[in-house]
């Protein structure tokens, strides 16, 4: 099967999500995360991740907590951009042995920021929660969903090949474009979606980086 590297464009991450606080939705997540950041976050937190022990010391559950509010986004409970790139990285190194393909979709809520200041922060947040909602809703346990910035939300998907991607996206798109209804009032949300499909060798940032570069050319 020939492997695709380009990147599609269409018209517009899967973790469950985790209890947050909320927050006005037009917020910036944190952008960084850089493949040592991530390793290195990673074996520090590790342990937290494991399987808790017979015993627990009395600090054990905010270290718990701690590893939580490391790895999700606060506005939503999606992967944050430490653990999508993490997340990433395993379904390349998995491809990498068994095949198939690995496809990034970079979406941008366009007019999310229109609507906090326009309709409030509060009907904000809640067009952006229910569009983390919706995609996790129609996604696979193995998929992942993150959010990467203040309107901007990445899906990580698994595929046999690349002949699902169109139909998948497609699929995402239809949900985004659904109206959210707020206080009885229907909200339109415009979205752009851009896809890379990984190539051989490349980086779970470089993979990102190419979706992102996909949805901007598709808002031209």
């Amino acid at each position: 099967m020939k492997k695709a590297k380009g990147e599609l464009g269409g018209g517009t991450a899967r973790t469950d999500p985790v209890p947050g606080s909320a927050a006005p939705g037009g917020a910036e997540a944190p952008r960084g995360g850089s493949a040592k950041s991530v390793e290195s976050m990673l074996k520090e937190f590790g342990s937290a991740g494991d399987a808790p022990p017979a015993r627990r010391s009395p600090g054990a559950g905010k270290y718990d907590q701690l590893w939580q509010l490391s790895m999700a986004d606060p506005h939503t409970g999606l992967a944050n951009q430490l653990l999508l790139l993490d997340r990433l990285s395993q379904a390349l190194t998995r491809r990498r042995r068994h095949g198939g393909e690995v496809v990034v979709c970079h979406i941008d809520l366009d007019n999310l920021a229109e609507i906090n200041l326009d309709l409030g922060y509060t009907t904000g947040n809640t067009v952006l929660g229910e569009a983390s909602r919706r995609l996790v809703s129609v996604l696979r346990s193995e998929d992942t969903v993150g959010r990467v910035g203040g309107s901007e939300l990445v899906v990580v998907l698994t595929v046999t090949d690349d002949h699902v991607v169109g139909p998948l996206t497609r699929r995402i798109q239809h949900i985004l474009d659904e109206p959210v209804t707020v206080g009885g009032s229907n909200v339109r949300v415009r979205s752009s979606l851009g896809v890379a499909i990984a190539g051989d060798t490349e980086s779970a940032e470089d993979v990102l980086a190419r979706a992102d570069r996909s949805t901007r050319v598709v808002k031209r």
